[in-house]
């Protein structure tokens, strides 16, 4: 009997590891599937909400940023679906065993066209949004569309300095090997 006892406590531990193994799996999936359309449908959203922080927008201001977001958004999605379709032919013509060179040529040059009409809206989006801004909100949206870019502007202090000097520290960095 004592051995149907213990056969017992195992099988309930059994039981109660394998619903606390589906609970976690079943967490899992519906906080992946949450976070995903989060990101597909919150995308400008969630954009405005940063310009909104970073540059502390009134209601007025945040509710014109909004409506400049959804036009950009809605303008530049089709140009980026474009360069997606080129480089996908392009992909394609370069996988071909007989590549020709004026195809590639052809297709490189539509990519390069959807991508200065997606510089010019972003162009467009970014002088709306400085007719919304004052001065100071335009110095920081400026910043911010400098780190989207890639060019943070660090190590540039307030001093009178450029932020060109070569980085010698106390001059150990000039000093010439023996």
């Amino acid at each position: 009997m004592n051995i149907f006892n213990n056969n017992r406590i195992v099988f309930w531990i059994l039981i109660f590891l394998v619903l606390v193994n589906i609970a976690a799996l079943g967490t899992y999936f519906f906080y992946m599937r949450k976070l995903a359309n989060e990101h597909e449908s919150g995308s400008g959203l969630k954009r405005g909400i940063v310009l909104q922080q970073e540059l502390a927008l009134t209601p007025d201001q945040s509710l014109a940023v909004n409506k400049i977001n959804a036009t950009y958004q809605s303008s530049s999605e089709p140009i980026v679906e474009a360069i997606r379709g080129k480089k996908a032919q392009l992909l394609e013509e370069l996988s071909n065993e007989d590549t020709d060179s004026a195809v590639l040529i052809q297709l490189t040059s539509a990519v390069v066209n959807e991508q200065k009409k997606l510089q010019i809206a972003n162009i467009k989006q970014f002088l709306d949004l400085k007719k919304v801004c004052t001065p100071e909100q335009t110095h920081k949206l400026a910043q911010i569309y400098a780190g989207l870019y890639g060019f943070e502007q660090t190590g540039k202090g307030n001093s009178q300095g450029k932020g060109n000097g070569k980085g010698y520290r106390h001059r150990y960095g000039q000093q010439k090997s023996k």
